[in-house]
């Protein structure tokens, strides 16, 4: 789980020039969260508050929602575990490819996991948990608004999942929770990591009822959420900066960068509604691929291959700029050159 997550770049040091393995924007104008966090470097002399309150009441201001339908994480990545933990024992219903998160958050927890094959839904007990990653990682897909709205609405016997945490990297229509405060059968996970490119700091979300929020909080761990991530947090709700200044523009880049791509022999690229795609080659193995880019370009992908459903022929990227993204296609068929002995 450690070893295969994305944006490992600090097993690279020197020899990393360009991560693509990372799904989160590079180019982010974290200067004036730098500042404000310099201002108030002071906050890591105290314990934070066990619980954060203050942040969680702006976070609902930011949503048009109750304060007692939200609830900070130490990233998603802590919601998803907290919701596996508060079920479990449950059936959970896993489609993939997808994050590879959630079955090990089920795995933890007991759950009985299917992968979305016919016969074992059949099987399954009533008690169950739909997981839905949207926009789906690593893929990028998108499903439809109006389709996720009504899978919920018209199954409340089910609980739903539905993890937006790269929301902010498509154009496509999400969720919203001001929309989704009737529906008592949906917990819907945020990441302000993404959202605003700060990753390190660990900053996630879960909106939900009352009556689940305020069960996931008697099983949180307190303080799980640390002083400067609280203070980052504030700052980016109080003023909401755009941290990806030209959206639709990025993503034309990585629609380019996807056809530069597929016309190499041996190369399919999945659709994609956001900046990342997964891609898979007949000419060599991920693994393989990774390590011969980083060597060779200093080039970091993100092997996909222990995402389940996926072998190791398949490899996820991010894209980039321009010039970089036409470096990545001219490495690639390098290496297809180099695997047919073509040096």
């Amino acid at each position: 789980m450690i070893y295969g997550h994305g944006d490992d770049t600090f097993r690279f040091g020197d020899k990393l020039k360009l991560n693509f393995s990372s799904n989160v924007y590079a180019w982010a104008d974290l200067s004036g969260l730098k500042e404000h966090l310099m201002q108030h470097f002071e906050v890591v002399s105290h314990y934070p508050e066990s619980e954060p309150s203050t942040l969680e009441k702006l976070l609902a201001e930011h949503l048009g929602v109750p304060a007692n339908t939200v609830m900070i994480t130490s990233g998603a990545n802590e919601a998803i575990f907290l919701i596996a933990q508060l079920y479990k024992g449950w059936a959970s219903i896993i489609p993939q490819p997808t994050f590879n998160a959630y079955e090990y958050a089920c795995k933890s927890f007991d759950h009985l996991i299917s992968y979305d094959r016919k016969d074992e839904l059949e099987m399954l007990p009533e008690d169950r948990i739909y997981w839905i990653c949207n926009p789906n990682n690593p893929t990028g897909n998108v499903l439809v608004k109006p389709l996720v709205n009504r899978i919920i609405r018209q199954n409340p016997r089910y609980l739903y999942v539905v993890d937006q945490s790269f929301a902010d990297y498509t154009l496509r229509p999400m969720l919203k929770p001001s929309e989704m405060l009737d529906c008592y059968n949906l917990m819907l996970i945020g990441s302000l990591s993404k959202k605003y490119c700060i990753p390190g700091l660990r900053l996630g979300y879960v909106f939900s009822s009352p009556i689940i929020i305020d069960r996931l909080r008697q099983i949180r761990q307190p303080w799980s959420v640390n002083a400067m991530a609280i203070e980052a947090g504030k700052y980016l709700l109080e003023n909401d900066p755009k941290m990806i200044p030209d959206l639709p523009g990025y993503l034309v880049e990585a629609q380019r960068l996807r056809k530069e791509l597929a016309s190499i022999s041996g190369v399919r690229v999945m659709k994609t509604d956001t900046n990342f795609m997964l891609v898979l080659i007949n000419f060599g193995d991920a693994l393989e691929l990774k390590n011969w880019l980083i060597d060779n370009y200093g080039i970091l992908i993100r092997d996909a291959s222990d995402f389940r459903g996926l072998d190791n022929h398949c490899f996820r990227i991010m894209a980039r700029t321009k010039e970089d993204d036409n470096l990545l296609v001219v490495a690639i068929r390098e290496y297809k050159k180099w695997k047919e002995g073509h040096y």
